[in-house]
Parts: structure tokens; sequence; C-alpha cells
């Protein structure tokens, strides 16, 4: 995973904003948000340094 980081965050803000909208939509697809998942996301956030998604914002 580490290899495809950098490269992830030379994406564009839009690029970056559709990657995490994809990411939101696949852990949210059954109408529930683990732990895990949330974290997942929040550290794909985190590395690409964009904002969270508002369904995990204010969790």
């Amino acid at each position: 995973m580490e290899d495809v980081w950098l490269p992830l965050d030379a994406l564009d803000p839009l690029a970056k904003r559709l990657l995490v909208e994809a990411i939101a939509l696949a852990i949210g697809h059954d109408g529930r948000i683990t732990v895990a998942e949330s974290e997942l996301l929040r550290t794909v956030c985190g590395v690409l340094h964009c904002p969270l998604p508002p369904m995990l914002a204010q969790a």
C-alpha cells in the first residue's frame, strides 16, 4: 500500500474527492459503517489531505 499513497496524494482535488466518495459508497453499501471501515476512510482522507465526507465528519 505504501507505493500507492504518493501517486494518490498527487491527484488533483476533484479526483481525490471522487476517490473518497467512491470509498464512502463502498463502505456504506449495506447501510452500516463499522468502526474498522470508518477508521480506514479516516486514514485515507488523512493521507490524501482531504476532508472526511459529511457522513463521517460528525461521527
